[in-house]
Formats: C-alpha cells, structure tokens, sequence
C-alpha cells in the first residue's frame, strides 16, 4: 500500500489536474463534434486525441508514482496515411477509448470524491487537536453539527476526537488513494490480451525482418562477392595457362585478379560490417557510428550522449536503425545536410536522424517497415516524419541498465 504522503500528494493533485483535463475533454469534443459538418472538426477531434493521449501518459505516470509500478502503454499503429486514416485508426483503438474514459471520471468523480475525502479528514482531524490554539479566534465558537466550542475546557474535550480523527485520515486516505491508482493502472494500462497480440506481432515481424536480412545477405554474397571471386579463380586460371607462352599477358591477368581480390575483400568488409560490427562490439555505439558518419556522402553532425555500455540488443537496434536511415538519405533524400542525436535517458534510448531533403519517405515502405518491425521486437516505438521540410525517424529503445564505463 503506498505510503501516507504519496498517496495525499496524489489526492490533493487529481483536482486540479481533474479540472484541466474535465474542461479540455468537454470544450474539444463540443468543438469537434459541431464543426464535423463544416470538416474543421476533424483536426480539433485529433488535437483532443493527441491532447488526451498526453494527459493519459501524465495520470500514468503518476500512478505508476503513487503505486511504485511503472504502467506502460501500448496503442494501435497508424496504417493508413491523412488525417481520416489516423482518425480510423484511434476509432478502433480501445486505449484511446479508455483514456477518454479516465478523464471524464477524474474530475466528477474520483478526483473531486478524493480530495474531498482527504481535506475533510486531514482538516478537520488537524482543526480538533489545534482547537485549543485557535477557537477563540471565532466570534461565536466553532460549530459541530450539535456542537459548538466556544470555551476553553470544550475545546480540550474535542482534541481526543480529532486524534482518533487523525488515527483514521491515515488508513481511510491510503486506502483512497490506492483505489484511485489501482483504477487507473486497470483502465490505462494494456490488457493481458493487447499485450500478448502485441508480442505476437512484433515478434512475427522481428521473424520477417530477420528473413529478409539473410535474404539480403545472400543476394549481396552471390551478386557481389561471389561473382568477384569467380572472376578471380578464372583470371588466375587463364594467367596460369599463359605463365610460359604470354608472360604479358599472365601479368595482366594476374594484376586484374589483384585488383578483383581487393574489391572482393572490400565487399566482404562491408558485408560483415553490416551484419554486425566488431568495433560495435569492441568499443560501443558512438564510435561504430562515428566511422558510419565520416563515411557517409551527405555531411552528418553525430550527437551521441550515452554513458556506458548499453544492452547489446539495444545498441544493435540503434545502430542498425542509424546505418538504414543515413543509407536512404544519401541515396533518396536529395538532402545536404543530415543531423543524428542519440540520447540514453532512465530507462528509454531515443535515436532521432533528421534530413533536410526532398520528403517524402513512406512510412509504410519496405524499408522503413523493417526497421519498425526491428525496433518493435524490443518492445520500442518508430515514428516517422516526413515533409518539405526533410524526413524525421525517431525510435525509442527500452534499456532497462548499461555497464559504467570501463
């Protein structure tokens, strides 16, 4: 049960907290709803969406507080493009529904039935063991239903009161105040049900995306480095045949296959390095970017504030998800400039790459989708952004601890 000021800051919090997110939810939807016929309501019915979506992280954030938990969230992904798209899709979301429906109760209900709870017992209780501090203050006594303290020996006779009074606020205020929590851990968090769909897509997507990978590495082996290397074996077999009648000849064969050698071994370099990089695993994310940065056509300012060694899955997310989108901005963005910045706050790695191209990128696209389906198998979120202005990709990473430096 959580502890007697937690759960009274919690109390005393939900009013005025119930009243801004009362008056938003009632003054938007009325808004929305009456300008639906005119297609203004349909951005101020997302703002109120988007708005309701940011109070419900706040009421979680303070649940999880008050009960030392913390709860996550969990909501349908955007599949369709626009405004009525995201609008279809939060229709179908019961988390929206729910957020909708813990805003509404906190004010008319829990949040006013809390804090009234609280500042009645608390005040009252405080009001009796004080009485004989302050009754003569008022003119004529202070009044108790039937009662009415107005000499010094009644206001001695109510501090017992206001002691049990006192002995009771703690339970009563606790006990309130885990009700509310609770309440709202049931209706904000994710259902067993959600979570387990959730897993198995993200799961089901980490398996296509691994699939694809290997895919991609056995056309780029076949296509790139075999093919060299079987040009190489035939040069060296056509050198050896002209050794005693064309030296000349051999000799420039021979300094073909060189050349076919180094660009083999280059290939295969590249190829490993994008399978998984050993100075990832030597020396960590900022370096093994760094070398992905300076090698980039478009000029990249690399900002990576991490301290330590992260998780080796979470590191290999961040990594990859930099390498693919720094690899679609040189070759589609247009773009002249592009801007990486990794930040490892708590328990969250957040990667934003920004370009100042073209726009354009499609959410949906082969690419993007796995890299979306890369970072959802760690339970982590992809947001992309993309218009005239350039293109933003922002993943967050769930990293639950990372090793000191060393």
């Amino acid at each position: 049960m959580p502890g007697v000021w937690r759960s009274n800051t919690y109390l005393f919090a939900s009013f005025p907290i119930g009243i801004a997110t009362f008056v938003w939810v009632v003054t938007m939807l009325s808004l929305g709803i009456s300008l639906l016929i005119i297609w203004l309501g349909i951005p101020i019915l997302i703002a109120l969406i988007e708005g309701n979506r940011g109070f419900a992280a706040l009421e979680r954030r303070r649940a999880g507080w008050l009960l030392r938990t913390p709860i996550p969230s969990l909501y349908l992904p955007q599949h369709r493009r626009g405004m009525l798209g995201y609008l279809h899709t939060k229709l179908r979301d019961s988390a929206a529904w729910k957020d909708l429906l813990w805003l509404g109760l906190l004010l008319p209900t829990l949040g006013l039935a809390g804090f009234i709870i609280a500042v009645s017992f608390w005040a009252t209780a405080l009001g009796m063991i004080l009485m004989p501090a302050w009754y003569w203050a008022i003119p004529d006594g202070v009044e108790y239903g039937l009662l009415t303290v107005d000499q010094i020996h009644e206001a001695f006779a109510v501090v017992p009161v206001g002691l049990v009074l006192f002995a009771l606020a703690v339970p009563v205020t606790r006990a309130v105040a885990l009700g509310s929590g609770s309440l709202a851990r049931g209706l904000l968090a994710p259902s067993e049900r959600r979570r387990v769909a959730e897993l198995e897509r993200t799961r089901a997507g980490a398996v296509d995306a691994q699939a694809a990978e290997l895919q991609r590495i056995e056309r780029d082996l076949h296509d790139g480095a075999q093919a060299r290397l079987v040009a190489l074996a035939m040069d060296l077999g056509m050198a050896q045949e002209k050794l005693t009648s064309d030296p000349e000849g051999a000799q420039a064969l021979i300094t073909g296959a060189h050349s076919e050698a180094k660009k083999a071994i280059a290939e295969l370099r590249d190829l490993s390095r994008g399978i998984y990089p050993a100075i990832l695993t030597d020396r960590g994310l900022g370096p093994a970017l760094s070398s992905i940065a300076a090698r980039n056509p478009v000029e990249v300012a690399l900002d990576v504030d991490v301290d330590g060694r992260l998780p080796a899955a979470t590191e290999a997310a961040a990594y990859f998800v930099t390498v693919e989108a720094l690899t679609n901005v040189a070759k589609h963005s247009g773009a002249a400039n592009a801007r990486v910045r990794i930040e490892h706050k708590a328990d969250t790695l957040r990667v934003e790459i920004a370009d100042d191209g073209d726009g354009g990128a499609d959410a949906g696209g082969a690419g993007l989708t796995g890299l979306r389906q890369r970072v959802e198998a760690l339970d982590g979120r992809l947001a992309v952004q993309s218009g005239e202005l350039g293109t933003t990709i922002r993943a967050e990473l769930p990293c639950a601890s990372s090793s000191p430096k060393t």
